[in-house]
């Protein structure tokens, strides 16, 4: 048996309605030679006449009247299958950025806040440390991020501040000596800040564990290894603030956060800074 090409049935369709050879060539832009020797073609692989000609026009045989809705949706069918194979044009990606320390016990309503601002896109969120996110967004693989730096970011707008304070859990804050210290990686303004503060209040300190990301610090400060600094958002209700202006602990300052957004995402950027504005202090 003969594989029935697609071909032969798209001009034995044509012919079928078309009721002629040349008008069939026209429909299915082939000469009028080929239509019929595609029809011919078919009639050898099925074994029967498929139409003969009358006075005026071809018309199916039996055979080619048992045939044609066979064809159409063998025909059909082909346009089916390659149009699954198509790209299929999916929903827009939205992805957002967002540091470790801004607003983490607030999460939830943030995360429904911004895909209320882009209810026709895939909302994808990175949380992660602010020095991944700018090299993201430096990349264009950001939308929209929020970023903490300890200075000014080209094309990014000043988002809100936040007072930083040193935090451990129980006794695990010496009030004399080194100071053991659970910070972030160097690239961490925050740490950077709590370096700074300590150096200009001439204390030491021993830096006991550093940590890519804040649930691995907040996990050692819970764990007693030693004294942290987050900003005031960031804390979590199970550790102590310390200081509170005792002079011991000095002032680590203040966290800037700054907002990135692409052109397009600027109502929600523009919606992010209500939201913050309006958090309690």
């Amino acid at each position: 048996m003969t594989d029935i090409d697609p071909l032969w049935l798209r001009s034995f369709v044509a012919v079928a309605e078309s009721g002629a050879i040349t008008r069939a060539a026209e429909r299915v832009h082939r000469t009028q030679s080929a239509v019929s020797t595609h029809l011919q073609q078919l009639e050898a692989s099925v074994g029967a006449r498929l139409a003969e000609r009358s006075t005026r026009r071809l018309v199916l045989t039996p055979a080619g009247e048992r045939l044609l809705p066979h064809a159409r949706r063998l025909l059909a069918l082909q346009d089916e299958a390659r149009a699954a194979a198509q790209p299929v044009a999916g929903a827009a990606v939205c992805r957002v950025g967002l540091s470790e320390y801004f607003m983490p016990h607030r999460l939830p309503e943030l995360l429904t806040l911004l895909q209320a601002q882009a209810p026709e896109a895939r909302l994808e969120v990175l949380w992660s440390s602010s020095a991944a996110l700018q090299q993201l967004w430096a990349a264009g693989e950001m939308d929209l991020a929020v970023v903490t730096s300890d200075a000014p970011l080209d094309g990014a707008r000043l988002l809100c501040r936040e007072t930083l304070c040193w935090v451990a859990a129980g006794n695990a804050a010496p009030a004399a000596g080194p100071v053991p210290l659970v910070l972030l990686g160097p690239d961490c303004p925050v740490r950077q800040l709590a370096l700074a503060a300590l150096a200009r209040a001439g204390r030491e300190h021993q830096l006991r564990l550093s940590c890519s990301g804040s649930h691995g610090a907040i996990a050692a400060l819970r764990a007693g290894w030693g004294v942290g600094c987050l900003n005031r958002s960031a804390v979590p209700p199970d550790l102590h603030v310390l200081g509170r202006g005792d002079g011991v602990w000095p002032a680590p300052g203040r966290l800037s956060f700054y907002a990135l957004s692409r052109p397009g995402r600027q109502p929600a950027e523009r919606a992010l800074r209500a939201w913050v504005q309006a958090a309690p202090t």
